[in-house]
């Protein structure tokens, strides 16, 4: 396709009424028009035109937030993978904030969570190639590859002086959805790994199952759960539709997420009372690593006083995209409102506060290695205080 000829069409297309341009786009439209048309006939060598559109969409796009970005037919089939929940790659959840690559969470259990990556470490280079002025979509793509292969990331963090150099081997990534367990044979606690297709319905199984559990081993038919630990942290989201499912389950009434553009809203989702969960104590744990999709039901569970929050703030990606499918199969992934919390609260770029504040590592009366029970099992402080923390479960929790 000849540059001209796109050209045209864009101009076409912005002469339409739903793609007006003002009088200053038409200039602004006219002197790109000028650009590539000098490209096209005086660069010194032969210029590949896909190419120069392709990369013309992706610097326009580049002015607005990270968040939007435009997915070559390539990245853009890894990314409706993604949301299957099966993908080859390391495990790891990136966004870009002032200019730098930063990592949301390394999701639980695969090859970046073991390696020791951590929430809000700065990619500073993948394969020794700069992530100065990559886009997500070319991030993720040079961390993605065939299972066995390798991926050395150059990691900035915080309290390090110099660079963290660590090597990681791709695997298969199946993300396990929920996980979950019995505590003291009365409690549950469910790992919500991230939301992707049918996560609500494989936490209702898992609760089901655990008091299945729970009346085999008390010998009692009546036998239910007395409280639930939902674990969101090192969860870097997912898709919206199953946040508010899983918010449902536990909540009868009221909202759960609203969405607004521009200053005005434009969804709203609300819980329905039909299938919610028995009014049994909740706690919800987020860290620095619980992002989006797990913000949206820790805030919808706060607000509504459903759950107490414990752990540290979480990341605050708050904002709503979508994905648009183009002809050449290439996609659109375009930022279009924010999410906002039943109370109004914006969650991006704020995260949700814990109603308790528990840091990863006690403060002054850590244990010391040798008086944990296993050593080579370090204790989840976190997990710790959210145990006694519900043992000891108040008659009303202030908020």
């Amino acid at each position: 396709m000849r540059i001209s000829i796109v050209v045209a069409f864009i101009l076409m297309m912005a002469s339409t009424p739903a793609g007006a341009l003002t009088d200053e786009g038409y200039k602004s439209l006219h002197t790109f028009s000028k650009v590539l048309h000098y490209i096209e006939d005086n660069y010194a060598t032969e210029v590949d035109e896909e190419e120069l559109i392709q990369g013309a969409i992706r610097g326009m796009l580049a002015t607005l937030d990270p968040h939007s970005v435009y997915m070559s037919p390539e990245i853009y089939r890894e990314l409706k993978v993604d949301t299957r929940g099966r993908f080859d790659g390391i495990g790891i959840e990136v966004t870009v904030r002032k200019g730098s690559l930063i990592v949301v969470s390394p999701i639980k259990g695969t090859p970046a969570d073991k390696a020791g990556i951590h929430a809000g470490d700065r990619i500073m280079r993948i394969n020794g190639k700069s992530t100065t002025g990559l886009n997500l979509s070319e991030a993720v793509s040079l961390m993605r590859g065939k299972r066995g292969s390798r991926v050395s990331l150059s990691l900035m963090r915080e309290g390090e002086k110099g660079l963290v150099d660590v090597t990681v081997t791709r695997q298969v990534i199946k993300v396990p959805s929920v996980r979950a367990q019995l505590y003291d044979d009365k409690y549950g606690y469910v790992s919500v790994i991230n939301f992707q297709q049918g996560t609500a319905r494989t936490l209702e199984k898992s609760i089901k199952r655990m008091n299945k559990e729970l009346r085999f081993n008390t010998k009692s038919k009546d036998a239910e759960i007395e409280g639930l630990i939902i674990d969101l942290r090192k969860n870097p989201g997912g898709l919206l539709d199953q946040a508010a499912a899983v918010s449902d389950v536990f909540l009868d009434k009221g909202t759960i997420v609203s969405t607004e553009t521009r200053g005005k809203e434009i969804d709203r989702r609300f819980a329905h009372e039909d299938g919610t969960q028995p009014n049994y104590p909740i706690i919800v744990l987020v860290d620095g690593g619980s992002a989006s999709a797990s913000e949206i039901v820790a805030g919808a569970l706060q607000d509504n006083k459903r759950a107490v929050i414990m752990g540290t703030q979480s990341f605050g990606k708050g904002s709503v995209q979508t994905v648009i499918d183009l002809d050449d199969g290439s996609g659109l992934k375009l930022t279009i409102a924010k999410y906002l919390t039943p109370s109004g609260t914006i969650i991006q770029d704020r995260g949700i506060t814990p109603d308790i504040v528990v840091p990863v590592k006690p403060p002054s009366s850590k244990k010391k290695a040798e008086d944990e029970p296993d050593a080579s099992k370090p204790i989840d402080y976190q997990m710790e205080r959210a145990l006694e923390y519900m043992r000891n479960w108040p008659g009303s929790v202030k908020k």
